[in-house]
């Protein structure tokens, strides 16, 4: 009797290797750093828990990339300043949420005012991360982002919350959120032609806004703003 020898195809282990990447979550960072975008994509990748997809200097090109093809996650930076035609802070959330609706959006940032940040939870983003903290808590907040449904606030950012929070004559509450995106951007620099364009916003608008912003926190010109701006971490 013949006995017959049945051969057996195994994946070889890159197969296995190329098998667990396509099950993990995928990732689109983006900040105008070239350093920081390379700590954050290399801290990802060594959890071998996600699979970076894009990595971006600015916000329009982060847009681009996720109409693209969508991520699981998003690591953002909030401000990315530096060419007049980007778009980042608030805004940018806003987009991201757009071309992205099923993305979980996590927020790397050195601002340290506190209406900005409370603002930045309403979007609603998934976790808010200062750049103050180590990557070890970025790490934190993308596993949370994921896993969770309340958001996720670093050490920092949860002290500059409620530090603001026990403040009873605390101004920040007054300025809503395009209030808040105003000031932010002409306190950086930007000319309100230009705030306009970043914003889809006319400049009588945002010159209104402007105007309502100072009105509320009692501030008689752009010196004190630019003041305010400095004292109270909004840049």
């Amino acid at each position: 009797m013949r006995s017959h020898h049945w051969l057996v195809s195994c994946p070889s282990p890159a197969t296995y290797a190329h098998q667990e990447a396509a099950m993990n979550p995928t990732v689109a960072i983006a900040d105008d750093h070239p350093l920081v975008l390379q700590a954050v994509g290399n801290a990802l990748r060594a959890t071998k828990a996600y699979t970076i997809l894009h990595e971006c200097q600015t916000g329009q090109s982060l847009l681009e990339m996720l109409a693209q093809r969508p991520a699981d996650l998003v690591v953002m930076d909030f401000s990315m300043s530096r060419n007049d035609r980007s778009v980042d802070g608030l805004a940018l959330v806003k987009r991201v949420r757009r071309v992205a609706p099923s993305a979980k959006v996590v927020l790397l940032t050195a601002q340290a005012h506190p209406g900005v940040l409370a603002c930045a939870l309403k979007e609603p983003v998934n976790a808010i991360v200062s750049k103050e903290d180590g990557l070890d808590e970025l790490l934190r907040a993308c596993h949370h982002a994921r896993t969770q449904d309340l958001p996720y606030c670093s050490p920092t950012v949860r002290r500059l919350l409620d530090d603001a929070g026990a403040m009873p004559d605390a101004k920040v509450p007054a300025l809503t959120p395009k209030e808040m995106e105003v000031l932010r951007l002409f306190a950086a620099g930007h000319g309100l032609v230009a705030i306009a364009e970043r914003l889809s916003r006319s400049v009588s608008t945002v010159s209104s806004q402007k105007h309502t912003a100072m009105k509320k926190l009692n501030l008689k010109s752009s010196s004190e703003l630019l003041r305010y701006a400095y004292e109270s971490g909004l840049i």
